[in-house]
């Protein structure tokens, strides 16, 4: 689903970028056209793209009065250490920026959120952030407009990782626009998606990294403008008519032409995928999002507690580990090990934030009770080898954070500085970008090192937890991973 966007957000962006960085900073007054510097114009080329019914409950009864709009959502956001553990942290993702400002000046980057330019200017803003710095704050904007200048001069798939919906979603949530503020020229961005969302069928994904629940995910951060709501709109329909019903609630099947090449021949006839990178775990927190917001609220709670059901439905006798890989027609289900991507770790995180979205107690102590297992499991067991968000030691880290924050429970903060420590021991000078790489295997099947700058996989995402476990600012970045939800405390 390629696309071509015009140049309008781009100029918007240039209109209210400064030169110290302070465009990016939580209430930053917006440059008007008049001060800003003279940009180069090109022609504009116009976006185009190749269970049982539970009585709904408004916002209002949610205890949701108004859309928080605000950059920091929940308050009191408290470091996880002090003292030299917190120095250690801090000055380490110090190091890590540094080594990432040296890679950039090396290899061009990317335009992705997730492992490219857009990702990178979350970390120097909350760089900047942490420890006010002109630097960082430039820094910041400047990898966000070269990632802007990317979309803008050539066609990018629409997901949310990897394509232009990802970028828009990093320049959204770093300028914190509002409705009745001068745009920040994501509007093209909103009406294309809301038309493609209205197509039916829907013929691509439905998972986070690449399908509608990315979608959604942007759709969220833009709310409450009215085509948001019909992004959102959209991607609960579109859910709705993939959606299969089995006995125990609604899933969704991932099809074998949405695998990698590899997989398509070991799983041809597709899987259920029970992870929050690119299953139904990760469809919860954003229609829990919807019903929050109030966008299709019947429909969105119907898929909710169906899509909910199921994937309780599948947990094994295991603690610490009961929620499979994936299911599949040929074979028994087994065990996935911790990380977010996968396992019980993040879906519990993410079924948590969503039971507290919409107020469902129940709900919200069978996640609990899921995360408190795996919390308590050793980690001798854990099948972690290397460090980055998606599936290594830095994602524990702060998905336990996350879990700690919200609970107070000790269980969590043991379990986040347990991972901690680990983050920072896996650290090897000389090696990768700041001392740490990605374990991948190469063409032959042969697993290797290798140097990732990115959010998902790379550096930037190990220093982002490293903020967060070391510092009081809360990262709300951590919602397009669907570890939070704006305005759930």
């Amino acid at each position: 689903m390629p696309f071509h966007c015009s140049m309008a957000w781009w100029e918007a962006w240039s209109r209210f970028s400064r030169k110290d960085g302070s465009a990016l900073r939580p209430g930053a007054r917006r440059q008007p056209a008049s001060e800003s510097p003279e940009v180069p114009r090109q022609t504009p080329v116009a976006c185009t793209a190749t269970g049982g019914m539970r009585p709904a409950r408004s916002p209002a009864e949610l205890g949701l009065t108004a859309y928080d709009r605000r950059m920091t959502g929940t308050a009191g956001w408290r470091p996880l250490v002090e003292g030299e553990s917190r120095e250690h942290a801090l000055r380490v993702a110090r190091e890590l920026a540094e080594s990432l400002e040296e890679h950039a000046r090396r290899v061009p980057l990317s335009a992705s959120l997730s492992g490219g330019a857009a990702g990178l200017a979350l970390l120097f803003t909350w760089l900047d952030r942490v420890h006010a710095s002109a630097h960082d704050a430039v820094m910041a904007e400047r990898l966000l407009g070269e990632a802007m200048d990317a979309v803008a001069s050539r066609p990018m798939g629409a997901t949310l990782y990897s394509g232009m919906t990802g970028v828009a979603w990093a320049v959204e949530h770093l300028t914190g626009g509002g409705e009745e503020e001068e745009g920040n020229g994501l509007e093209d961005v909103d009406a294309v998606l809301a038309r493609r969302l209205g197509v039916s069928p829907w013929t691509a994904g439905f998972d986070l990294i690449s399908g509608l629940a990315g979608l959604g995910v942007y759709a969220l951060e833009r709310l409450p403008r009215a085509d948001a709501r019909r992004c959102l709109e959209g991607v609960v329909s579109r859910l709705a008519e993939l959606a299969e019903e089995r006995p125990e609630g609604l899933t969704w099947k991932t099809q074998p032409q949405w695998l990698p090449e590899e997989k398509q021949r070991e799983q041809p006839h597709g899987r259920y995928d029970l992870g929050v990178a690119h299953g139904v775990p990760g469809l919860i927190p954003v229609l829990a999002g919807a019903v929050r917001a109030g966008v299709a609220v019947e429909h969105a709670w119907r898929l909710l507690r169906g899509a909910w059901n199921w994937v309780m439905a599948q947990r094994l006798p295991q603690a610490g580990m009961r929620l499979p890989h994936a299911i599949l027609p040929d074979r028994a289900p087994s065990p996935s090990r911790p990380a977010w991507c996968y396992g019980d770790v993040g879906a519990s995180l993410a079924m948590h934030t969503a039971a507290r979205a919409v107020g469902e107690a129940t709900w919200k102590a069978d996640a609990l009770a899921m995360a408190q297992a795996a919390a308590s499991s050793p980690v001798e067991d854990s099948g972690v080898t290397d460090v980055p968000l998606c599936h290594g030691a830095a994602g524990l880290l702060h998905v336990y954070n996350r879990l700690y924050q919200a609970t107070g429970e000790e269980v969590f903060a043991t379990a986040a500085r347990r991972w901690l420590e680990i983050t920072l021991r896996q650290r090897q000078p000389g090696q990768g970008i700041g001392g740490y790489a990605y374990l991948t295997w190469d063409d032959r099947g042969t697993q290797v090192w290798a140097e990732r700058p990115g959010l998902l996989e790379g550096t930037a995402g190990i220093a982002l937890a490293l903020l967060a476990a070391a510092s009081s600012v809360e990262p709300t970045w951590d919602r397009v991973l669907l570890m939070s939800l704006r305005g759930v405390q």
